[in-house]
């Protein structure tokens, strides 16, 4: 959505850069029906917008924002917003808010205003920063593989011939993993510790890093010559809130250990499996129509979850969040995800953080901000355009609401090269594509079919549709490397892409529409507002005021 005086700007500050006296700062800039809006709420929002963009102070700039505010006022205060208020999704929305306040105020207290750093830890970064080393390495995804690759390296296999089979990015491959020169700051932070406490030539076994696992071989060390005292002391808080920000994660992960014990958590799968089954085909927890099934499905020390339990708290996540669930591995970890939530809260609950100051302005801005997006939304989806004006959009975009190219292959998928070679040359020298498909290519469904495919959107042949879309009707392409395997094409049919009738996707059309003309809808709809609500602006004050202080 574009920007502009009639637009909203959800632009919070929990700071002020400007200094008036206390009369100043209660003066009136705006009254908005019975509502007010003084210069110190207006300040507030100026100073964030003016550092968060860079944008030098104008008049200009300052009404557009006084406008935005003075919209805000009008769209909560001043027009009926039942449909808000009453969407699930809505409070849903509210009440994590809330909770993701807390816990990010229990987080500050508990966790990060309680790191420290050491001078030795401020004078060994110190160092670092000034060290350049050089480093090739070997990635693997899980554990097992990075095992696998170390016990290689240790019987004499090199770090090029392992390079060239566990990269995909060509440069990585042909160069045996070398990453070339870099410093502190640079890398994933357990990679760089593992790697600044190597010798030239040694190589480490393999380490956990927030990507997978690497094994490292450190390949050079450049230090500077000289460091000083001097040097040091004026990079010193630098470097110390440096790595204060890189012990959060480490220290956020112990203390969620301290609270949460996993040895304890226990999954049922098939409770799992049930869950994942209502979650995307009956839909039972999206309607909030939760049966009660008593399956025990989580245990966590000494309480027992059923099914109908787990569903409940899932039912609660906001719709963006339950749409990450999308498998066992990704279902278990969320629920993992609420049950340390509950934890942190509740710890937090007693201590009183929900109380807190902080808190409590954070999820207020959090609320405006929250309201403004469905506002938004509903008076959106809500416009009434014209059929034509929908029609004239179809007609403008259809490219957008066309068939996509379609294809129909024959494919042979192997896993050996040379045989990939073998077949093209039988092939090539008049052997049938469907027998050799039948006998050799891994893939079982389409092998069961003489290698065809069967018609499909282009798009799911990912970087190679397009090459497929251009060869002629009966050539053959390949061998093509994909991943592990080797794969030989034959093009059997195309068909191009067509309009869908304006009638079957008139809906689709409509949504798009009234999207693409967001900005206007909303700018006419608080235009009527405004002629419905007594509003003035001093104008004088807004101009003179001067924000030096």
């Amino acid at each position: 959505m574009k920007t502009g005086i009639f637009l909203i700007i959800i632009i919070f500050s929990c700071l002020s850069g400007f200094h008036f006296s206390q009369a100043e700062k209660n003066k009136t800039l705006a009254i908005v029906g019975n509502h007010t809006v003084t210069l110190t709420h207006f300040e507030n929002r100026y100073y964030n917008y003016l550092i968060s963009t860079g944008i030098s102070d104008n008049i200009v700039v300052r009404r557009s924002i006084l406008n935005n505010m003075i919209n805000e006022i009008l769209l909560y205060n001043y027009d009926s917003n039942e449909e808000v208020f009453s969407s699930r999704e809505y409070l849903k929305e509210l009440e994590e808010a809330r909770k993701r306040t807390i816990l990010a105020y229990l987080k500050d207290q508990e966790i990060f205003a309680k790191i420290t750093v050491t001078e030795k830890e401020i004078r060994e970064a110190f160092t670092k920063v000034n060290e350049k080393i050089s480093a090739r390495h070997l990635y693997a995804a899980t554990e097992e593989e990075a095992n696998k690759l170390y016990e290689l390296l240790r019987i004499g296999v090199s770090f090029e011939s392992l390079a060239s089979q566990v990269f995909t990015d060509s440069v990585l491959k042909n160069n045996g993993g070398y990453l070339g020169y870099f410093t502190w700051g640079d890398m994933d932070p357990a990679f760089e510790e593992v790697a600044y406490s190597l010798k030239v030539g040694e190589i480490s076994p393999p380490v956990k890093t927030a990507y997978g696992y690497s094994i490292i071989k450190l390949e050079g060390k450049v230090s500077h010559p000289l460091l000083t005292e001097y040097e040091f002391q004026k990079k010193k808080s630098h470097l110390e809130r440096v790595l204060k920000i890189r012990k959060k994660t480490p220290s956020e992960k112990d203390y969620i250990n301290s609270v949460f014990d996993r040895s304890k958590l226990s999954f049922d799968e098939q409770s799992l499996k049930n869950i994942l089954v209502n979650l995307y085909k009956s839909n039972e927890i999206e309607s909030g129509n939760i049966k009660n099934h008593t399956l025990q499905c989580v245990t966590y020390k000494e309480r027992i979850y059923s099914q109908s339990d787990i569903e409940k708290k899932l039912y609660e996540l906001p719709s963006y969040h339950k749409g990450r669930i999308n498998s066992i591995e990704t279902l278990r970890a969320a629920v993992e995800g609420i049950l340390i939530n509950e934890i942190l809260y509740n710890i937090a609950l007693s201590k009183g953080y929900d109380k807190a100051e902080p808190v409590l302005s954070m999820y207020d801005k959090y609320k405006k901000n929250i309201f403004s997006k469905f506002k938004i939304d509903a008076i959106t989806k809500t416009a009434n355009l014209p059929d034509s004006t929908v029609f004239n959009y179809y007609k403008n975009n259809i490219s957008i609401f066309s068939t996509e190219n379609e294809l129909n292959l024959q494919e042979i998928l192997v896993s050996d090269e040379s045989l990939a070679d073998s077949l093209l040359n039988l092939i090539n020298n008049g052997n049938d594509f469907g027998e050799l498909a039948k006998r050799y290519s891994l893939r079982q469904w389409s092998a069961e079919n003489n290698g065809i495919m069967g018609f499909a959107p282009v798009s799911k042949f990912g970087s190679y549709g397009n090459t497929f879309w251009d060869s002629k009707v009966g050539e053959i392409i390949g061998p093509i490397k994909i991943e592990n395997f080797c794969g030989i094409f034959r093009v059997l049919g195309k068909t191009e892409s067509q309009p869908i009738d304006f009638d079957l996707i008139k809906e689709e059309v409509t949504k798009a529409a009234q999207f693409e003309m967001q900005t206007g809808i909303i700018k006419d709809y608080i235009e009527l507002l405004h002629n419905k609500v007594n509003i003035k602006i001093d104008e004088n004050l807004l101009g003179s005021y001067d924000i030096a202080g």
